[in-house]
């Protein structure tokens, strides 16, 4: 009997010890585990924008003249398209898209739609993706669209490399200006 008692308890600490060691790797190398860190997870490094974005601060593309694009309240485009691009970084970027609160975009579509009210243009191109920020916005201001989301984040994406000229060549092309 004793025999039994001490196969059956070296048995089941085996077992623990084997199911515990399983999901200890289970939670080391699962893509979902809270144990990695968000930069890690394939879901993270698949987002809207596909890689990090890591502007050097140095000026390689010619920036835009500053008197290009000017907002009603005599905010910069320069100013305006950089703290958009910055907002949809924050709130989309990197695998947030589909986990984002609608209401909080909802907001900022608004947001944007005033601020390009009577806005002064001196560029074809750009008016054209300024109109399309606005098409775009109006869509969020509505429904809750996901692809209306990414395309703003697109275009501000790109505007603000180019209207700023950063040490940073990946863009989508969603953009007359400079982009198609």
């Amino acid at each position: 009997m004793k025999f039994w008692t001490w196969t059956m308890i070296i048995l089941l600490s085996v077992t623990a010890i084997s199911v515990s060691s399983f999901f200890v790797m289970q939670a080391l190398f699962d893509k979902k585990s809270p144990l990695q860190t968000e930069n890690e997870r394939s879901v993270v490094k698949q987002a809207s924008t596909e890689t990090e974005e890591n502007f050097d601060t140095k000026q390689v593309n010619t920036p835009v003249d500053e008197e290009v694009v000017v907002l009603t309240n005599g905010t910069s485009g320069h100013t305006f398209i950089s703290n958009w691009h910055d907002f949809y970084n924050e709130s989309l970027g990197w695998g947030r898209l589909e986990t984002t609160s609608y209401e909080k975009q909802k907001e900022a579509a608004i947001s944007i739609l005033d601020g390009l009210k009577d806005i002064k243009v001196a560029d074809e191109q750009i008016a054209d993706d300024i109109n399309d920020i606005a098409t775009n916005a109006k869509v969020v201001a509505e429904k809750d669209d996901r692809v209306a989301m990414r395309n703003l984040h697109r275009y501000f994406h790109d505007l603000d490399i180019y209207f700023n000229g950063y040490n940073y060549d990946q863009t989508f092309g969603i953009t007359e200006f400079r982009g198609n």
